[in-house]
């Protein structure tokens, strides 16, 4: 819809002219078509938190390896073809040192997010299509700042994961 109220405003401009000057020629008609499309929401995990929990951590076994965990997640887009294109995305505040990892409440320590054992980067949405989300696989592994000692201490972090299909 958007598409077409700009086309029909530029048209408008053009067929405008200046206010004084005399026009004289063809009329034309312009027809414009389009479709509407009613897509349904896609609900993530039932619209539930996911939790993740990592337990009790060795401070020397926060080595972006260890400790991984998978982030159970569903994606509901009921009725959606499986060859909708979709875009997941994983946003929250970034680590200076990890933009894949979400800062923690522990100075020096981040989550990475992985999809399919690759760091995603935070806040960017990664496209696949419904479909393929039976394929991929999200988790999460503790990073440590290269800059930084950890102390023993427990840790919160926060993101929001987010799925669109259009």
């Amino acid at each position: 819809m958007k598409r077409i109220l700009h086309i029909v405003t530029l048209s408008g401009l053009l067929l405008t002219g200046t206010p004084h000057a005399a026009q004289v020629g063809d009329q034309m008609s312009v027809n414009f078509k389009g479709t509407f499309i009613i897509t349904t929401p896609c609900t993530v995990s039932g619209d539930e938190v996911i939790d993740v929990s990592f337990g009790s951590i060795s401070v020397g076994k926060v080595n972006g390896i260890d400790n991984k965990q998978d982030i159970p997640y569903t994606v509901d887009c009921h009725g959606a073809p499986d060859d909708s294109a979709l875009n997941i995305q994983v946003s929250g505040v970034a680590e200076i040192f990890d933009d894949a990892a979400v800062t923690t409440s522990a100075d020096g320590l981040g989550i990475q997010i992985q999809a399919n054992g690759v760091p995603m980067k935070l806040n960017q949405p990664l496209k696949t299509t419904l479909g393929g989300l039976q394929s991929l696989v999200l988790s999460a592994v503790p990073v440590k700042d290269p800059n930084k000692v950890l102390s023993e201490q427990t840790f919160t972090a926060v993101a929001t994961l987010t799925a669109d299909y259009f």
